[in-house]
């Protein structure tokens, strides 16, 4: 059986977080069929499965987390370094974990 567990504690610096991923509608047993769906392909995108970003509103947020899924690791690291107090933690179906330069560690963090 397939699960995600918590990847990373971490201080928000008073900024806003959200996170968008496959596992919070997954209408697939190893989740590559969910609710988030490229507007390109009409499917689900399939690189990652959790974004996770911080920005100054919890609107651009929340946006933002979806978007990045769809865009994929590379491309929302590229976005997130050009817009001003926006950071992203992206992490692949394979578990790897991308987080732009930004984006706030504390120890203890746990892998996925």
């Amino acid at each position: 059986m397939l699960f995600r567990s918590m990847a990373q504690l971490l201080s928000a610096d008073g900024r806003s977080l959200a996170t968008s991923g496959d596992y919070g509608t997954a209408f697939s047993a190893d989740f590559s069929r969910h609710h988030i769906v490229d507007p390109a392909t009409g499917s689900s995108p399939q690189e990652l499965a959790s974004v996770s970003v911080l920005a100054p509103t919890g609107m651009q947020a929340d946006a933002l987390s979806t978007a990045f899924m769809v865009m994929g690791a590379e491309r929302s690291l590229q976005v997130a370094r050009a817009m001003p107090e926006v950071d992203v933690l992206c992490i692949s179906k394979d578990g790897s974990v991308r987080p732009s330069a930004g984006f706030p560690s504390l120890p203890g963090s746990v892998g996925v």
